[in-house]
């Protein structure tokens, strides 16, 4: 794929693009945003040297050009003259914010706010501020305020429609979207998103419909396509989804998010080289995003390469402390490293954090396992299948264990149901086999054991399931 990274433009204010959890999200950048600020106020495009509004507008320039200083100093004149200039505030407020001073920034927002609450340009610039603090909720409260004064503002139905996306609220979306689509025109970026949440909502035919629709206004938008590849993939059409991912190839990946799903799209088709090489290129363009080092990760594990998803793990980790999913990445890394010590720390770290994922308990039931535990291997296998009763390595695993504690009535309806989910788990086969020969009925060993050995001539002789099974990965 050919790769670029581009800057776009929304509604004349300069911006750039950003991913939280693998969703595109555009953040306004402040220097370019304080014209439009101003401009958004209604002010006069030449006002007297002498005057607040002189001041102010010359504040703005300064603020465009980098020279906060004397930005400060022009606001300082200003708001002697004027100490409740809603405008003037705003303006400080925005310097502040450049400055890193987020804290102070919001203290001018509001005080404006108080002032003029009727200003479009300080609630989308306290939506902004929100963002950046990473308060979603005030970020979308902002957002609507922008649109109860400015239905048309179409900067403000993106963000917000994106931050509802992000925060889960997908059905809220698509009435945002829906409603928004009846006053005016969406996007094809726009587009996309709607076709992202009924996707979500498992609505392939609809999600399709919004996909071409984004195609018809922009034919070589990478995004829909992948879209398209998506709810092929979704209907099981393996042929489709593989003539509209060789498509996607021959366009430009313009943004780490669209390698974001680029990666995403492909790894679920099997090729994980070709989603390992978009996501070592998306974490170069965008390097502190831990959903994307964690799926970075995630690929580098079907490789497999062990080491480099534990590098790509833990850095997800450093960005994201608290992350459940990069938690148990982390620990089934290490797991198959045989670092049981660290890596039941972090798999016990990512329970606390989310106890409903099923594959955090089975992986604590093999550590259990090896560290000769088989009663705590047994609890946390049962957990696993509580969560997942379909499960069938967590079904092989607790059926080996009870072997092991020959408690051969369960073992063998645990292991039985294993091979009924996945025929051709050699493990379940073997340990079949060596149960059947406990119980004395030979015939039925030796015919697990044919199923063994050809499963192993299958898979070229590289395992042996009388020593090892290879849990799966996590997804």
């Amino acid at each position: 794929m050919r790769l670029a990274y581009s800057q776009d433009t929304v509604s004349g204010c300069g911006t750039r693009k950003a991913s939280i959890g693998g969703l595109k999200v555009t953040v306004v950048q402040w220097s370019a945003l304080i014209l439009c600020l101003v401009l958004l106020a209604g002010q006069p495009a030449v006002a007297q040297n002498s005057s607040p509004q002189g001041s102010i507008e010359r504040a703005a320039a300064l603020i465009r050009d980098n020279h906060l200083p004397e930005a400060d100093r022009e606001l300082d004149n200003a708001l002697k003259m004027r100490p409740n200039d809603a405008d003037a505030l705003n303006l400080r407020g925005a310097i502040r914010a450049q400055q890193g001073k987020l804290n102070e920034a919001e203290t001018f927002f509001l005080r404006a706010v108080r002032l003029n609450s009727k200003l479009p340009a300080v609630h989308m610039n306290l939506a902004h501020l929100y963002l950046l603090k990473g308060e979603p909720r005030k970020t979308i409260a902002e957002l609507r305020e922008v649109l109860r004064l400015e239905p048309a503002n179409s900067e403000a139905v993106a963000k917000l429609a994106a931050l509802l996306f992000s925060e889960g609220e997908i059905d809220e979306c698509i009435s945002f979207l829906e409603r928004a689509r009846q006053s005016q025109p969406l996007s094809p970026a726009l587009l996309i998103l709607l076709g992202d949440t009924y996707l979500k909502k498992g609505n392939a035919y609809k999600a399709e419909e919004n996909y071409q629709r984004a195609l018809a206004g922009q034919s070589d938008n990478t995004d829909a396509v992948l879209g398209l590849a998506q709810v092929a993939q979704l209907g099981g059409q393996r042929e489709t989804a593989a003539s509209y991912i060789a498509r996607s190839r021959k366009l430009v990946a313009d943004s780490p998010a669209t390698l974001y799903r680029f990666a995403l799209v492909t790894l679920k088709a099997g090729d994980s080289e070709e989603a390992n090489a978009a996501m070592v290129q998306a974490v170069k363009l965008q390097p502190n995003d831990p959903a994307f080092f964690l799926l970075l990760g995630t690929t580098w594990l079907q490789k497999p390469d062990l080491l480099e998803a534990e590098k790509a793990f833990r850095r997800s980790l450093e960005l994201q402390p608290d992350s459940p999913q990069a938690q148990m990445s982390l620990g089934y890394t290490l797991l198959m490293q045989k670092q049981y010590p660290e890596a039941k720390l972090w798999l016990e770290k990512s329970v606390q954090q989310d106890p409903k994922t099923a594959e955090t308990f089975y992986y604590l039931g093999l550590i259990a396992q090896e560290q000769n535990e088989d009663e705590r291997a047994v609890q946390h296998f049962k957990k696993a299948l509580k969560l997942v009763p379909s499960f069938g390595h967590a079904h092989v695993a607790l059926g080996s264990t009870y072997l092991k504690l020959k408690n051969y009535s369960v073992a063998l309806e645990e292991l039985t149901t294993g091979v009924k989910l996945d025929p051709e788990d050699s493990t379940a086969h073997y340990n079949l086999a060596v149960l059947y020969a406990r119980l004395k009925d030979q015939q039925r060993a030796q015919e697990e054991m044919q199923i063994v050995e050809k499963l192993k001539r299958k898979s070229g002789g590289q395992s042996d399931p009388a020593t090892s099974s290879q849990p799966r990965p996590p997804h």
